[in-house]
């Protein structure tokens, strides 16, 4: 599909996207995301307890790791596995493991090297899935609810015999935003964090604006649940409602708003218990989104909006 078409000229059922298409998209997305100043997070202007080289290096593996599932002939499995050797080659590199990441594109490769819905790759997320990414998760040090729930699956064998990795995402899904996606076929992504990108990018001048302006629609309306952990739901409803607030007063469109959106990130960053970790996670799916509809150059410049016709 050419940049500037509407999304309702999308095919019912997609072809195959080729693999180093993909990668593309992969290397886009993540580069963009982790470079935007997302509030409260960290980016190539402040780190946060990450620095923005060691998330950058992450990408380098997660692009190859999905590669070779894009290049995967078979139509299920190899999910587990390829979440598991991007966070090997990022630790390899001495980067962030970049689990989340891997984790929320993984369906979506598959989905688009095989053209069948993501919703029909992640049906089919059985119980060998379970252990590769309990090992995955084991080596990210992820301390968050959906290792322990993987950990119940495996038992004391190490290998999941009947709990299937959807079915553990469902177990979890409303205290881990990997597990609520996975589990509601990227209910949060397609819902609310891609067309908030979409309708930014047709009228920002930079990426940079739209990413910032879709994480922040996102965390308006659904209370981060890594900030529900650390400091209760009380306080992750507050930093929803900040959020509500920068938008109201331009978000990333103006420069009153681009102020709020300051202030915002020097709040959530003297607490380092506000820093909403579970809201990107949404926007990079939702760019890779974008990027494969649009083409792997659709987040480098102002989108144009469709023409109709």
């Amino acid at each position: 599909m050419q940049r500037g078409e509407g999304r309702a000229d999308r095919p019912n059922k997609p072809a195959p996207v080729p693999a180093p298409v993909i990668a593309a998209c992969v290397t886009t997305t993540l580069t963009l995301v982790y470079s935007a100043p997302t509030p409260g997070v960290g980016s190539r202007y402040a780190d946060t307890g990450t620095s923005h080289e060691s998330r950058m290096l992450s990408a380098v593996p997660a692009r190859e790791a999905l590669s070779s599932l894009a290049s995967d002939g078979s139509a299920a499995g190899g999910v587990g596995e390829a979440v598991l050797e991007a966070v090997r080659g990022a630790l390899l590199l001495g980067a962030d493991a970049g689990q989340r990441a891997a984790a929320m594109l993984a369906p979506l490769v598959r989905s688009a090297a095989t053209g069948e819905a993501a919703s029909r790759v992640l049906s089919r997320l059985g119980a060998s899935e379970v252990s590769p990414f309990a090992r995955a998760l084991d080596l990210a040090g992820d301390p968050g609810p959906l290792r322990g729930a993987l950990s119940l699956a495996l038992g004391g064998s190490g290998e999941a015999r009947e709990t299937t990795l959807r079915e553990v995402m469902r177990f979890t899904a409303s205290r881990d935003p990997l597990a609520r996606e996975y589990a509601r076929d990227y209910e949060v992504t397609r819902g609310l964090a891609e067309p908030a990108l979409l309708g930014s990018l047709s009228r920002a001048e930079s990426a940079r604006a739209s990413l910032v302006q879709s994480y922040l629609e996102v965390l308006s309306e659904v209370p981060d649940l890594d900030v529900a952990r650390r400091a209760g739901r009380q306080e992750a409803e507050d930093v929803s409602r900040m959020a509500r607030g920068a938008l109201k007063s331009g978000g990333a469109h103006s420069r009153r708003g681009l102020q709020a959106v300051q202030n915002l990130d020097g709040i959530l960053r003297a607490d380092s218990r506000l820093s909403p970790t579970a809201t990107e996670p949404y926007v990079i799916p939702a760019a890779f989104l974008v990027s494969l509809a649009y083409g792997p150059d659709a987040l480098v410049g102002r989108l144009r909006p469709a023409t109709g016709g």
